[in-house]
């Protein structure tokens, strides 16, 4: 007997796999990172196709099987806007995120982390959005201990309505983000 698990989640990346199936990495709100196999995904007849758009925030169903965990129904929720900077940095910021986060735990902070920048998306300054992206991400996994105030506070919040960042504060981001990715050793 299958379990059958309804759940949210972000499409972080596919890979093809066989003539017409595709694998897709999503990062879901009550498993965390999970791999699953969408069966004929490729076919131009498949009903998921269009709801399976690179990092987008869906509503899935899935099955644990013997060997894959297979997508049985999917509702894209929303997807990123056609603006190709904000598009590029959160498919960096998403392989970011695929690199950092390993196995299958659920964790809520982080989820409300990829569930915020995707509802304050169209608001983003991409010149700081990687840098604060890794550096709160960082912090969640318990990796970067807070700074000073003014920084210490924005990487805490969750907030993407940010003023412009001087760019010492960009700077600052880029070496808390760079030294503890070293740290994680990821």
């Amino acid at each position: 007997m299958y379990n059958l698990h309804h759940t949210e989640g972000v499409i972080l990346s596919e890979t093809d796999f066989g003539e017409a199936d595709r694998i897709y990495n999503i990062y879901t709100k009550d498993f965390g990172k999970i791999s699953v196999l969408a069966k004929g995904i490729r076919l131009e007849k498949s009903k998921l196709r269009t709801h399976l758009t690179p990092r987008s925030l869906i509503r899935l169903s899935f099955v644990e099987g013997k060997e894959f965990m297979r997508l049985i129904d999917a509702e894209e929720i929303y997807n990123l806007p056609v603006n190709e900077e904000i598009f590029a940095s959160f498919t960096r910021a998403a392989a970011f995120f695929a690199r950092m986060i390993k196995g299958q735990e659920k964790d809520e902070a982080v989820w409300e982390l990829m569930r915020g920048i995707l509802s304050d998306i169209e608001c983003l300054t991409v010149e700081w959005f990687e840098p604060l992206f890794e550096a709160r991400l960082l912090h969640r996994l318990g990796y970067v201990s807070l700074p000073d105030k003014n920084l210490g506070k924005i990487i805490s919040e969750n907030n993407w309505f940010q003023p412009a960042l001087p760019k010492e504060e960009i700077s600052a981001l880029k070496n808390i983000s760079y030294k503890a990715a070293m740290a994680s050793q990821l």
